[in-house]
């Protein structure tokens, strides 16, 4: 708005009537003309009733563009133009921040038509739930798992799950928690994920849903493609040179797609195909040897299990591999502090995972000043631990999703088998292997056995 030409217009106004009253003050002083002090009464009387309606349009309008603005009404029309330029240029500005407010609005409701988009697609059920237990998101998804209609009071929905109520709580811890449902008509092992949101002073707490089925399904359809990657890859790494050299081998013998003579074969092609013939050999059987590392892996015998001593079984592996670790100068040793410890297992299958992951570690302990492997163990609530620590490099955050992956290894040399072979071992014993690393800091590698 050009607000110069509305103060000027304005201050016109005041001092006219200014001078109006200060005439009919000094014609009442100096002169008795009655007819001319009534015009001028009438006169300042009409200036004031239009001070009073110029200044009162622009209220009104002001009043009439902020209840729009509040009420999203955005059809309001001004009607200022002809009232003056200043009041028209009022009215521009007016409908100027119509027309942004309108654009805002209607890219709100694109952005909420969207996040709505992607809440009906996701895979979980999400609810959002505000501090005073109102219900503020409920997607198709969170509705089609727990059967339920999209409620907007918290304890309607309580009512209706109360295992679900007594698992949430007051929502007073962050993480994940486990929901075993069985009723009448459903039996499902659900997994919920509680997050909270601070937004404007108010506090959202963010629900998660899922069932524990669906989250096995990805996590395994997730394993086999990764699985099918590196097997197509160490496939097509053999494989390839193999066709390759054949051709090769085929050009050298045939011409015109007849069969040469022996006597057409120089010195130099023999030489040849003797080095191509090698080479195929050699990638035959990486490829043979290939297959049976995978069938050991898919393959493994169920275990014996017997009483073994945690200390004999550290003395053994420790004798075992000690000359190795002293020609790498890493210091290889064991801890116990109760040499009564036992755990029962196949004392061949756990030693062969305690080799893998003491290899492992000398790998990761190249150019490591001070290198060390430390073996110890502790009996805990959840069953005896068995830790093989080192001090090396550590793992690659990236890559620790996939270091138990068969066949993925960062070394040329590598197999990629040793990890994966001994998780597998590991899950005979009905126990796991689990690791903790972080880079430059080593590697804690667990095996867990379960309580006898």
């Amino acid at each position: 708005m050009n607000f110069r030409k509305f103060s000027i217009q304005l201050s016109l106004r005041v001092i006219l009537l200014i001078f109006f009253i200060g005439l009919f003050f000094y014609l009442e002083w100096t002169y008795d003309l009655v007819f001319i002090q009534i015009v001028l009464v009438l006169v300042i009387i009409g200036q004031g009733i239009e001070l009073v309606y110029y200044q009162r349009k622009l209220l009104s309008e002001t009043k009439k563009f902020l209840e729009a603005v509040r009420y999203g009404d955005m059809s309001t029309r001004f009607e200022l133009a002809q009232s003056g330029k200043a009041f028209a240029d009022l009215e521009q500005e007016f409908n100027q921040l119509m027309q942004i407010i309108q654009a805002s609005k209607v890219s709100g409701e694109h952005q909420d038509q969207i996040m709505q988009m992607i809440l009906e697609n996701l895979s979980l059920g999400i609810l959002l739930v505000d501090e005073e237990g109102q219900i503020l998101i409920t997607n198709e998804r969170c509705q089609e798992l727990l059967e339920i209609p999209a409620y907007k009071e918290w304890k309607r929905l309580a009512d209706r799950l109360p295992e679900l109520d007594k698992i949430l709580g007051d929502f007073d811890f962050n993480g994940r928690k486990l929901w075993s449902r069985k009723d009448e008509q459903v039996s499902e092992e659900y997994f919920l994920d509680l997050r909270h949101l601070q937004l404007a002073g108010r506090k959202y707490h963010l629900i998660s849903i899922g069932t524990m089925r669906q989250a096995l399904e990805e996590k395994e359809m997730e394993a086999w493609h990764r699985l099918i990657r590196i097997l197509a890859h160490e496939v097509m790494n053999s494989v390839t040179p193999v066709v390759s050299l054949s051709e090769t081998l085929r050009s050298m013998v045939s011409e015109n797609n007849q069969a040469k003579k022996p006597q057409d074969l120089s010195e130099e092609d023999l030489a040849d195909m003797n080095e191509a013939l090698k080479t195929i050999i050699r990638r035959s059987k990486g490829m043979l040897s290939f297959v049976e590392e995978y069938r050991k892996l898919s393959q493994l015998p169920a275990p014996e299990k017997k009483v073994v001593s945690v200390k004999n079984l550290f003395e053994e592996v420790v004798h075992l591999m000690q000359k190795e670790a002293e020609s790498r100068g890493v210091k290889l040793h064991y801890r116990i502090q109760q040499n009564r410890l036992a755990v029962k297992a196949d004392k061949k299958m756990i030693e062969q995972v305690l080799i893998n992951l003491i290899k492992n570690a000398f790998m990761a302990l190249e150019n490591q000043a001070e290198a060390f492997i430390e073996l110890s163990a502790e009996l805990k609530e959840e069953g005896m631990m068995l830790f093989v620590r080192d001090n090396g490099e550590g793992i690659d955050p990236d890559l620790m999703s996939q270091i138990f992956v068969p066949f993925f290894t960062t070394r040329k040399s590598g197999t990629g088998i040793g990890l994966s072979l001994s998780k597998n071992i590991m899950k005979t014993h009905q126990g796991d292997l689990k690791v903790q690393s972080s880079s430059g800091a080593g590697t804690i590698f667990s095996l867990c056995f379960p309580p006898d």
